[in-house]
């Protein structure tokens, strides 16, 4: 990430006279104002995130090469020439960038502006690295002056024709995105000195010029340049109504590429939400290691694979295009200019909902707090209340992705180095400044971090925050998760195998809010999982996913909290679980390693995700793509069409959760979910064609009153499954209320509804049953 900018000095523009009217795209009279002074802006709203900036370091010029090294004669050692070890000096031009300057000036010769602009972009790119072009640049200064002439001379007798000014003005531009800030830096200043020769004062006609940089700004093009040169001519030259009408492509063009990037992550949202539904759907009847193959699978198909590249190319755009003109969007604001205020405003916005981007809009926020003029003309433009915009819409979506970003950016290096990173993101944010409220907030985030690494969180305290949930703004909450997010990531094996990680898990499920609070943990780890390599650290997520594994059982477990959180939060903490656990599935170790829990989680996670996903709290078939499914399920697992429809229905039912509470494995309640030969539960002739064969439930509660589990459960219902009708009788049979398995669990007494329930099963039924007359009862299965 770039660091934050170190302002230059730049003159003060003149006070504003009275306010213009609104700018135009096409040209229109001169008006002496200066932009972004005006109660209103043409700028629409955009949405989320953060970019830091060096600032432009001062334009090279060319220095004399040195002489050749000559002996001494006062015996001293003689002076070391280039090349020599030890010698310090200028660097010569590497002759690749000689040869590419030479191109660059023959091809103005022979085919003026155009030709140049277009060579010098070809040539910037072949060097493909900064600091080559930013010499290239300089050895090409005398080109790139004849080109601002001819540029500045087609504004003045608007002589040149749109579509030259616009394939000029598009090379110039990739050039400089493929600069230094001194490159980007002798470009602007060179077309910016041309401009202000060419354009009288209190001017803002620039005729084809600024045309051609709007019909770029059409396709997000110009803004590197435009923002440049437009705060040039204002703040070096003085030509501010003709750096105004730049400045308004420079808007637009960001504007463009932001409204470009949130349609395509609303897309790619949509598309994430469906894999969701499909694994959590599915969950119970995959293992981890196939629910990995299955998201591998989901992200390989064209549709969703392009969908998910198109938003990560249009969020690295946004990123990149504000990154080339903050600096000179925040002079500008800080100046009171309206269109660059939004544009930083809604662009950060925007980035602060990226997992890759984020960290971008906590150091716009950083800055802010640190830039006095630049807060102080952000209050001007959004009101009293600005502190607390910046913190609900930037900050709280910012903070867990960024916190996301540097747990998967830290991989092996674990807490510490995550720590690190993140305190690198929010250091601008922990001393009050310019911004008196948040900082205090982020000062308590990082010492709660810190005490819960160090055992010293109490669960008191947890349930203090929880207790005043329901009143938190949407950066306490955010605050809140990132506090738990990085305190329990990787926590050291003293806390996490001991009391103290069981009585911070009691804690946040035993409440509404708690259950909120973990899924917000979980969708912040899972961001991270899906972004890293987590088949080297993935042990470090386990804490994490102990939390969320116990939040959904709790839900399962406690009416109260399905009666105070909407079966869809449950349904994405579910779904972030199953995910997760898929991402972490590849290393789990075997038992016996130094981490205990390590073992048995990834199963006991995975059986405690079903249930609310499924029957009643499930999504429906319509949330499906039956055909997406088919195909990966086809492709993973080998299913058929018949199969696939079984298996998501009979999951649908509720029937994977009913299995999973009988302890089967994945494979068993999968295979039990699909049998076809002879159907088991239900019939189906291939996608779309479900025809239910009869009501499993009351054999699986049979089952659990005998205390029939695992292989032996798996075994029964593969030789009796269909024989549901014999089943119902036991279970709802109105003249034995006494020997009833509603009586049996109010008791906890089950030798009456066993004894009755052999007499009226046929009798190889019966005789599969007998020896568990006095087994133990699985009672935790009519508990979820």
């Amino acid at each position: 990430m770039i660091d934050g900018p170190n302002r230059r000095n730049i003159r003060p523009p003149p006070p504003p006279p009275p306010p213009a009217p609104k700018r135009e795209t096409k040209p229109q009279p001169a008006a002496n104002t200066l932009r972004g002074f005006s109660a209103k802006s043409s700028f629409e709203t955009a949405t989320r995130a953060p970019v830091a900036l060096t600032t432009p370091l001062a334009a090279r010029t060319n220095t004399p090469a040195p002489a050749p090294a000559t002996a001494r004669t006062d015996g001293s050692a003689p002076a070391l020439a280039p090349g020599q070890p030890g010698f310090v000096g200028p660097v010569a031009t590497p002759p690749e960038v000689v040869d590419a300057a030479r191109a660059v000036d023959e091809a103005y010769a022979s085919g003026g502006a155009e030709a140049a602009a277009e060579e010098l972009r070809e040539q910037s790119e072949e060097l493909n690295d900064p600091a080559k072009v930013d010499a290239l640049l300089v050895a090409s200064q005398s080109t790139i002056d004849r080109i601002s002439t001819d540029l500045a001379n087609g504004v003045k007798d608007d002589s040149l024709d749109q579509d030259i000014n616009e394939e000029v003005l598009r090379d110039l531009d990739a050039t400089m995105n493929l600069a230094g800030p001194a490159g980007k830096d002798r470009v602007a200043t060179s077309i910016a000195q041309k401009l202000a020769e060419a354009v009288p004062a209190g001017s803002d006609q620039l005729w084809q010029f600024d045309d051609a940089l709007d019909e770029l700004a059409g396709d997000g093009i110009g803004s590197t340049l435009s923002s440049r040169v437009a705060e040039k001519l204002i703040n070096s030259f003085g030509r501010v109504e003709a750096g105004n009408a730049l400045l308004n492509t420079s808007v637009d063009a960001i504007n463009e590429v932001r409204a470009d990037y949130e349609a395509k992550a609303e897309e790619l949202a949509l598309v994430e939400q469906r894999l969701n539904a499909e694994l959590s759907q599915l969950g119970p009847a995959l293992t981890p290691e196939e629910v990995e193959e299955y998201k591998a699978a989901f992200w390989e198909r064209e549709d969703n694979a392009r969908i998910r590249d198109a938003a990560s190319t249009a969020g690295d755009k946004l990123s990149e295009t504000l990154a080339a003109s903050t600096e000179q969007l925040e002079t500008l604001a800080a100046q009171g200019d309206t269109g660059a205020q939004q544009a930083l405003f809604e662009s950060y916005k925007a980035l602060a909902g990226t997992p890759n981007h984020a960290d971008e809009s906590l150091l716009f926020a950083g800055r802010i707090n640190q830039n006095a003029g630049l807060a102080t003309a952000l209050r001007g433009e959004y009101g009293a209340e600005f502190e607390q915009k910046l913190a609900d819409e930037i900050i709280a979506p910012a903070v867990p992705n960024a916190q996301a970003e540097a747990i998967a950016e830290a991989g092996e290096g674990g807490f510490d180095a995550a720590m690190e990173k993140f305190a690198s993101l929010v250091s601008g944010l922990e001393t009050a400044q310019s911004l008196h409220d948040i900082p205090g907030d982020f000062r308590q985030m990082m010492d709660d971090i810190r005490a819960i690494r160090a055992g010293t969180y109490s669960p008191d305290k947890a349930q203090e925050l929880l207790n005043s949930w329901d009143d938190k703004s949407p950066l306490g909450k955010s605050l809140a998760i990132a506090t738990f997010g990085l305190g329990l990531y990787d926590l050291p094996s003293q806390l996490a195998e001991g009391e103290y990680l069981d009585a911070i898990k009691n804690t946040l499920t035993t409440s509404a809010a708690g259950i909120e609070l973990t899924a917000g943990i979980l969708s912040t780890i899972g961001k991270a999982g899906a972004a890293a390599d987590v088949a080297k650290f993935g042990a470090k997520f386990l804490p994490i996913l102990g939390l969320g594994a116990d939040a959904i059982q709790a839900y399962q477990d406690i009416q109260a909290l399905q009666d105070g959180v909407s079966a869809g939060d449950i349904f994405n903490l579910a779904g972030s679980v199953v995910s997760l656990v898929g991402d972490v599935a590849g290393f789990i170790p075997l038992a016996g390693t130094a981490v205990d829990v390590v073992a048995t989680f990834v199963g006991e996670a995975l059986r405690v995700v079903g249930g609310l996903l499924n029957g009643d709290f499930g999504p429906g078939l319509e949330d499906f793509d039956l055909g997406e499914v088919r195909d990966i399920l086809h492709e993973t697992l080998g299913l058929s069409d018949a199969e696939v429809q079984l298996l998501v229905t009979n999951t649908q039912n509720g029937y994977g959760e009913r299995l999973q509470e009988l302890g089967l494995e994945p494979e068993q309640i999968r295979e039990l979910l699909t049998q076809t030969e002879p159907p088991l539960f239900a019939f189906s002739g291939g996608l779309g064609d479900y025809q239910q064969l009869g009501n499993p439930n009351p054999i699986f509660e049979t089952l659990a009153a005998f205390g029939v589990t695992g292989d032996a459960a798996f075994e029964f219902l593969q030789e009796y499954g269909g024989a549901s009708a014999a089943f119902e009788s036991i279970i709802a049979d109105p003249y034995y209320a006494e020997a009833s398995l509603g009586n049996a669990l109010a008791s906890g007494d089950f030798s009456t509804f066993r004894e009755h329930a052999l007499d009226q099963l046929p009798d190889d039924i019966a005789d599969a049953l007998r020896p568990y007359l006095n087994a133990p009862a699985n009672t935790e299965y009519f508990e979820t």
